[in-house]
This record gives structure tokens, C-alpha cells and sequence, in this order.
């Protein structure tokens, strides 16, 4: 008596082929996000002590941005002794430097307009304006500035906003980001549009704390001038929003892609020529 031969034999092979690719690209994806993860709650950390740093140090830029950077060590290496920790320390200033933007909103230029304290312009500024910062308990919270829309109180708040642009780790990964990001991205923000570019997932934070010293004014402060919205709340509506399809990957990792033809008459459109690889004629079309 003779077996018959199992029909079923080397399906498993088959069934792997087909399904293999698709788990490990989701693995990928678990594991970047994982990783996004990490560096997301790390930059929120930096933020903190950057506005830290910046409201113990009269808003200064360059104690801002060194502070950041210290505290995005973890993220670039870390170590265990001086010598590992100053090499973290290095990668993470370069990369702050070529990546990473710190945007100082508050106090603004019209902030010093209202509220600079000459004395302490000649003094603790060195003849740059200066918003004090002691003896605010005993202010009147309801003088408003005319320039600023600002009270006293509100001008001695830090407020930072910090666009990071994080570099992907993962192979095939970091491509399908930049695919989908480049096709998200509105082109409102050069600088965000720069980082997308690059390669990079611009992670955006913002920040906000008490200053404990007198705000000195940098050299190009942000102007805001009056209250928002003419003091009245507005609905902002919807943000920007993209209206092309998707993009439309001819590989797994997206790394080769496809524009969709756009379909146009012959007839009624001269530009439609089999010159012009983007049109095809509509009698084409199933």
C-alpha cells in the first residue's frame, strides 16, 4: 500500500514568504516607536531644564542652550566616568547645534517696551533693557502693559519652544517616516521642512516657567505686540492640513515610490501627449 503524497507539503515555506515581511516590518515599527519614545520623553526633560537653566540666568540664550544639551546625554550614549560622558556630551552639542532649534517667545520685545527697569539696564544689563523680577507679590497684577498686553507678572514668565529634529535608528523605518512625513508636511515651517528633508522626525515641545531673575533682553527678541487675539478668545479653526493622496510605495520600506498619472483628454487638453509621461489618455483607463 502505497502513502499519498501530503498536498499540504511545503505550504509553511510558502505562507512564511508571503507573511514574513509584512511581522518584520511591524517588529521595525514597534521597535522605532519604542525608540521615538524614549527620545521624546527625554527632550521634554531637556526643555524643562533648558527653562530652568534660562530663568535662574536672566533668559539667557547661550546657558539655555548649553543646558539642553547636558541633559540630552542619556540619549546620545551616556557613560560611566568623565571621559565617556564628555564624548555623549560632544555628540549631543553637535547635534543641538545642526538640529535642533530653541525659539525664546517669552518675554518678548514689547514686553520690555512695558515693564524695563532703566536702573537696572545700567547695571545688571549693561545697557540692555531689563525686566525686574523681584517684589512681584506686591504689584498690581491688573496694570497691563500698552505694548505688550502684558502684566509684570506675565512678562516674567520663560517660555521656550523647542523644535528637535530626532534622527531614526531603524532601517527601512527611518525611510517610511520621511516618506509619510515629506507628505504631511504643510511647508509652513522652513526649519521643520528642513529637519523632515534631512531625515529627521522634528519633535516640537514647548515650555513654560517662572523666572528667578531679572529677564535681560537677547539681541532679536520675538515680537508679539498686544494681547492675542486683540484680547478676545478666538477659535484658531483647524490646522493646515495636506489634500494629496498618500504616497503610493512600489517597495516594502518605501523606498521606491510611484506618482499616480494624472488622467487628461487628448481631445480637450493639448498639453496631453505621449511627450508628457505624466498624462495618459482617458481612453486608456479601464
Amino acid at each position: 500500500m502505497h502513502n499519498r503524497p501530503d498536498k499540504q507539503h511545503g505550504s509553511a515555506m510558502i505562507e512564511f514568504t508571503v507573511v514574513g515581511p509584512i511581522i518584520m516590518l511591524l517588529g521595525l515599527a514597534m521597535l522605532q516607536y519604542s525608540l521615538l519614545f524614549f527620545a521624546k520623553n527625554q527632550i521634554n526633560y531637556a526643555g524643562f531644564m533648558a527653562a530652568r537653566a534660562g530663568s535662574m540666568s536672566h533668559a539667557g540664550e547661550s546657558e539655555i542652550r548649553e543646558a539642553y544639551a547636558k541633559a540630552l546625554i542619556p540619549l546620545y550614549g551616556g557613560g560611566q566616568n568623565s571621559a565617556e560622558l564628555a564624548t555623549a556630551y560632544g555628540k549631543a552639542g553637535t547635534d543641538v547645534a545642526g538640529h535642533a532649534r530653541i525659539e525664546l517667545l517669552n518675554p518678548t520685545r514689547e514686553s520690555f517696551d512695558d515693564w524695563n527697569d532703566p536702573y537696572l539696564q545700567n547695571t545688571v544689563g549693561n545697557g540692555k533693557r531689563v525686566i525686574p523680577n523681584g517684589g512681584q507679590a506686591y504689584k498690581n497684577p491688573d496694570t497691563i502693559g500698552a505694548a505688550s498686553g502684558q502684566s509684570i507678572q506675565d512678562a516674567n514668565l520663560l517660555k521656550l519652544r523647542i523644535t528637535h529634529g530626532y534622527e531614526p535608528k531603524i532601517p527601512v523605518i527611518r525611510t517610511i517616516y520621511t516618506r509619510y512625513l515629506q507628505w504631511l508636511d504643510t511647508g509652513e515651517d522652513a526649519y521643520y521642512s528642513q529637519q523632515v528633508n534631512a531625515g529627521r522626525i522634528p519633535i516640537v515641545g514647548h515650555v513654560t516657567v517662572q523666572m528667578q531673575s531679572d529677564a535681560i533682553e537677547p539681541g532679536n527678541p520675538v515680537s508679539i505686540p498686544g494681547p492675542g487675539n486683540n484680547g478676545s478668545p478666538t477659535d484658531p479653526g483647524e490646522p493646515p492640513a495636506v489634500t494629496t493622496p498618500p504616497p503610493d510605495c512600489l517597495t516594502i520600506g518605501c523606498t521606491v515610490g510611484n506618482t499616480p498619472a494624472p488622467i487628461c483628454d487628448p481631445q480637450s487638453d493639448p498639453t496631453c501627449s505621449s511627450t508628457l509621461p505624466p498624462c495618459q489618455p482617458m481612453s486608456s483607463i479601464p
